[in-house]
């Protein structure tokens, strides 16, 4: 027989059913003045808010769905009737590319392939009837099936007489897409003119983009250069250590290399040597790189010119202000360069992050990444 009285039970049990009960109900937890999490519930109207809001937009979009339906049916017994075949058939193109971004289409409830070839006969003749740059740009919309690429070239012929000049580019570009790039296949008188403009538009363009990253390419290098050269530790340093060993860059021409002069490159500078073979040289500003900075000439006659933050570069950091006007910009971790390390922000996004080995950089060196 138990020890306890038959309510004493009831009363013990009740907090461990109360408890798997809670358990149900979604919570915040937030801790207590002691460390301890404290469970509050989420309020009711907050948890409903979210799935009443999704329940809402799906069922604006399956009565949306609905609408299309109704909405094509219609417009294709008006097109039977043949009252005004060109904008019904303008409209059903528009409510079938409408139709194939629906989830009601992914669901299957559009049969979207049929739909679209429907669509492309409405608008074959429709263009054949009242030919315009509109319709045939809506009919390319349509025609995403491979077979219809002959609907398109159907049409090409017939609306080419109505394309802007701003706008032949662009078509002629269309309709050899459509031709398998095969200018035969264009139909339309002076076709082979438009087709050679439209290529030799291309040549071009490709060329002229080729030219701009080779631009691109040549500036980017140049930036590497400055910055390889006259940011001190913008690189892998060499044997752990960039204070003393220096540190080597990447670029596509090659690795730049760089060298503490008498190995000490913040009393005495370092040189830069660049794959081609030039060199750039650093000189610390009153043999005092930790407090007035240092210079950079570059083989090409440019300088670039690095201040020390409030004249105390292990402290504060410091900027190095690069041919072309930018800067890289170096700021100590915990106001403390020689203990914690420093990260440099570089131009176009890029930044390198110094750690000293055992909080010791002028005495163990430092890791840079």
């Amino acid at each position: 027989m138990s020890r306890f009285p038959r309510r004493w039970a009831l009363v013990a049990a009740f907090p461990l059913s109360l408890g798997m009960g809670c358990s149900l109900i979604p919570l915040h937890v937030q801790t207590s003045g002691f460390g301890e999490p404290e469970p509050v519930p989420l309020p009711a109207e907050n948890r409903a808010q979210p799935d009443a809001q999704a329940r809402e937009a799906q069922d604006k979009e399956d009565e949306r769905a609905e609408e299309l339906k109704d909405e094509l049916a219609s417009l294709r017994a008006r097109i039977a009737e043949g009252k005004d075949p060109v904008e019904d058939a303008r409209g059903f193109a528009e409510r079938v590319i409408e139709a194939r971004g629906t989830k009601a289409a992914r669901r299957g409830e559009f049969e979207v392939p049929k739909l679209e070839m429907e669509a492309l006969g409405y608008l074959d003749d429709a263009i054949e009837k009242a030919p315009s740059l509109e319709l045939f740009d809506l009919l390319v919309d349509v025609a995403k099936l491979p077979e219809a690429d002959a609907v398109v070239l159907r049409a090409c012929p017939r609306v080419r007489s109505k394309v802007p000049a701003a706008d032949v580019h662009s078509f002629v570009g269309e309709c050899l897409h459509r031709a398998d790039d095969d200018a035969k296949k264009l139909k339309w008188q002076n076709a082979a003119g438009d087709v050679a403009r439209f290529r030799k538009a291309e040549a071009e363009r490709v060329a002229a983009e080729a030219a701009a990253r080779e631009v691109e390419r040549k500036a980017q290098a140049k930036t590497t250069r400055y910055v390889s050269a006259a940011v001190f530790a913008s690189g892998r340093c060499k044997f752990s250590n960039c204070l003393k060993d220096g540190w080597t860059a990447s670029t596509p021409e090659g690795d730049i290399d760089v060298r503490c002069s008498f190995g000490d490159c913040l009393k005495d500078g370092w040189e830069a040597r660049f794959p081609d073979g030039t060199t750039a040289r650093t000189r610390c500003s009153f043999s005092n790189c930790m407090k007035d900075g240092w210079e950079t000439s570059f083989p090409d006659g440019t300088t670039a010119r690095t201040r020390c933050s409030f004249s105390d570069c292990m402290k504060n950091g410091w900027d190095t202000d690069l041919p072309g006007g930018e800067t890289a910009r170096t700021r100590c971790s915990f106001s403390d360069c020689g203990k914690d390390g420093w990260t440099t922000d570089l131009p176009g996004g890029r930044s390198v992050q110094c750690r000293c080995n055992f909080q010791k950089c002028f005495v163990d060196g430092a890791t840079c990444n």
